[in-house]
Formats: structure tokens, C-alpha cells, sequence
């Protein structure tokens, strides 16, 4: 067993320290790097940012900060998918997929470790947001499935970059369409009309939704992470199906 576990422990080292090289001499991959940890540290002084605003313009950001650490918290996974998908473009630029198809790991293995990544990357950011900052009341098990939902994300967001970018300039310009889906969350939360359910096919749509009969103690929020798992799965799969089938 410890054998198993040793030859899946080099493979991955491998790619991660693979990972951080192509990070640190990207400045673009080093500034996404921070973004997480900025979005972090703002969260936790969002106290004191609503003081500030109630002070100085009179203006209360206090009935809005549920909205607000909602689309904060999903920041680090769309930033993550970027990092990620960065990544293997400029790893199949230089052909290091190639290589790595010839080895145990196997392209298979290779783009698991490079979805698996983001995913708990951005589910732990997630959970840490909502719990250490303790500003927004969130049932335990809810957040647990809303991070099920984040990390899919992340993973769509990965999928979507590698997908249809041939290069990272490409890249660039389509993780900012891949920041278009967030437009849901605005919906959910001060869309009052009916219409705003035309972007349910939009993943976090569910996850705003989730937030939303989370705080109001609804039932309804069951059926939120029933069918926003059903969305994410079946995004994922349209992205898995797309990427492999240009690739």
C-alpha cells in the first residue's frame, strides 16, 4: 500500500512544483495568486469598510452584506480555474502534455490533478470565508453543498479556458466571458421579477439561490442544491465532452 501511495505522491510533487515555477515567472498567474488572499482580507474587514461608507456618505452597506460575501466568496474559485487553465495552455504550448502522456501518469491523470487542484483550492477558500469571518450565518450542511457547487465551478472554469483558447492571450480574453456567469448572483438578490430564473442555467445562480432560502430557513434550499448540483454536473460534463473532443 505504501508503495501505491509513493508512486502517486512523485507524479503529483512533480506537477506541482511544475505548478509553482510557471506561476512565479508568470506575473499574471502571481497577481490571480494573491487575489484570493486580498479577497480574504477584505471580507474580513468588511466591518469596518460599512463603517467607513456609513460615515463619510451616509450610505448603509449592512442589508446588502449577505450579497456581498456571496459574490466575494466565489472570487477565489474563478481565479483559481484561471491559474489552473493558464497552466496547461502554457503546458501545452511547450508540449509537456505530450510528455506526460508517454509516463504513468498518463494524460488522464495529468488533467484530474489539474481540475482536482482548483477544485479544493477554491471549496477550502470557500468554507474558510464563511466560517472564520462569521459574518453571514450559514447552516453547516448547506455550505458544505454550496462548496460542492463552488468547487465544480472551478473545475467549469478550468474546462472553459482549455476548451476553446489555443493560446494564454486568448485565455485572457475568455476568463473575462467565463466572469460573465457571475451576473447571476446580482440577479437572484435584488431581481425581484420572475425573470431573473432565466439565468438558472448559469451555475451560480444556484449557488446565490442556496444563500438566499439558506438564511430564510426555506425548504426550498434542498431543492437549490439538488438541481444546482444537477447544473453544475451537466455544465461540467458539456466543457469535458468539448475539451476532449478538440483536443
Amino acid at each position: 500500500m505504501s508503495g501505491i501511495l509513493s508512486e502517486m505522491k512523485t507524479p503529483v510533487s512533480v506537477l506541482a512544483r511544475g505548478d509553482l515555477k510557471l506561476i512565479v515567472r508568470d506575473s499574471t498567474l502571481v497577481m490571480a495568486l494573491f487575489g484570493p488572499i486580498a479577497i480574504t482580507c477584505l471580507i474580513f474587514f468588511l466591518p469596518s469598510i460599512e463603517a467607513l461608507v456609513l460615515s463619510k456618505i451616509s450610505f448603509d452597506l449592512t442589508p446588502y452584506r449577505s450579497f456581498i460575501v456571496v459574490f466575494l466568496s466565489l472570487i477565489p474559485g474563478m481565479l483559481f480555474a484561471m491559474i489552473y487553465g493558464f497552466i496547461i495552455l502554457d503546458e501545452r504550448d511547450e508540449d509537456v502534455i505530450d510528455f506526460i502522456s508517454i509516463t504513468p501518469l498518463r494524460k488522464r491523470g495529468y488533467l484530474t490533478y489539474k481540475l482536482i487542484m482548483p477544485m479544493l483550492l477554491s471549496a477550502g477558500f470557500f468554507l474558510f470565508i464563511i466560517f472564520a469571518s462569521s459574518l453571514i450565518q450559514f447552516n453547516p450542511v448547506h455550505a458544505m453543498g454550496v462548496s460542492i457547487m463552488v468547487a465544480i465551478e472551478a473545475a467549469i472554469g478550468t474546462l472553459f479556458l482549455v476548451a476553446f483558447s489555443e493560446n494564454k492571450v486568448e485565455g485572457l480574453a475568455f476568463s473575462k466571458v467565463l466572469g460573465i456567469m457571475y451576473l447571476a448572483i446580482p440577479l437572484v438578490f435584488f431581481w425581484t421579477s420572475g425573470w431573473h430564473w432565466l439565468s438558472a442555467f448559469l451555475p451560480p445562480f444556484w449557488i446565490a439561490k442556496a444563500f438566499v432560502h439558506s438564511q430564510m430557513s426555506s425548504a426550498w434550499i434542498w431543492s437549490d442544491l439538488f438541481f444546482g448540483m444537477v447544473v453544475h454536473i451537466g455544465v461540467l460534463i458539456f466543457f469535458l465532452r468539448v475539451f476532449l473532443r478538440k483536443r
